[in-house]
């Protein structure tokens, strides 16, 4: 059976904090918006973000999975980099 609904995470455009999850049918799926919703944290009106729920996490443990390259270590310090 076709997953056919999609939860999507509406935030704060200013502070990513996260106002609430709605469920749409895919077909009704819009994440790029004009509007802008009010922020608790921020206490006042800001842009809203719109995100599919679970993307960022997703992204996490596949990177986390990657294989890493034999030749790579920690990173260097120069002197240009401390300052």
């Amino acid at each position: 059976m076709p997953i056919d609904q999609v939860s999507i995470l509406r935030m704060c455009g200013a502070c990513r904090h996260e106002i609430e999850t709605i469920t749409v049918k895919k077909d009704n799926m819009r994440l790029f918006v004009d509007e802008k919703v009010w922020c608790e944290l921020c206490q006042s009106e800001q842009p809203e973000v719109r995100d599919v729920a679970g993307r960022l996490e997703t992204i996490r443990t596949e990177q986390r999975h990657y294989p890493v390259s034999p030749t790579s270590g920690p990173p260097v310090l120069t002197t240009r980099d401390e300052a």
